[in-house]
């Protein structure tokens, strides 16, 4: 079972419907995080949903606040679009300004991983969102756009990721990351 955090993402559904086609899951809006309970729940992993904020206009404390316990619980994560940025600020990234966009994005693959596998070296996703962060401290910058240095981010030690664009809404390219991440969850858990 993996357990979705939403971050408050309107098509929370999608997300859902894509995980659901590789694992089981639960989701929990963030606002009702109890640390203890998802304990018990004993998840393989975590995804940090999409929200429609941007990260370099809005406090994101409160949500930084919620999120930082789960880094301690060790488990594989995965930020996607406003969850990598929440995400990345939460290991020491900077939030920095990127205009909106919403379409269609040719994204570049800088460096091997088993969340990219089964890719071409350039595919595109679709983005929807404002602003970025930065790479945070012992994170590596595995993929990159036109539009943003930090598409898609991994801990050095530990499968920890952050993707810039919407892999529910995305197509095949989305489903292929998402069946990587439940792999890599298979594989961590081993």
């Amino acid at each position: 079972m993996i357990l979705i955090i939403d971050v408050g993402y309107t098509a929370i559904y999608k997300l859902e419907d894509l995980v659901d086609q590789y694992i089981d899951f639960k989701t929990i809006p963030i606002f009702d995080i109890n640390i203890e309970e998802l304990k018990e729940l004993k998840p393989k992993g975590i995804i940090i949903s999409h929200a429609h904020f941007s990260i370099h206009e809005q406090d994101y404390s409160k949500f930084t606040e919620v999120l930082q316990p789960l880094l301690e619980l060790n488990l594989p994560m995965l930020g996607i679009g406003v969850g990598q940025h929440l995400l990345g600020v939460c290991y020491g990234a900077s939030p920095g300004y990127a205009p909106y966009r919403h379409d269609l994005v040719e994204i570049g693959i800088l460096e091997d991983d088993e969340l990219l596998d089964k890719l071409p070296d350039v595919f595109e996703m679709i983005k929807d969102n404002a602003g970025t962060v930065s790479i945070p401290p012992k994170f590596k910058l595995l993929a990159n756009s036109d539009y943003s240095i930090n598409e898609v981010m991994r801990k050095e030690d530990a499968p920890v990721y952050g993707v810039q664009f919407l892999l529910e809404n995305s197509g095949n390219y989305g489903g292929i990351i998402m069946d990587n991440f439940v792999n890599i969850l298979t594989k961590e858990e081993s």
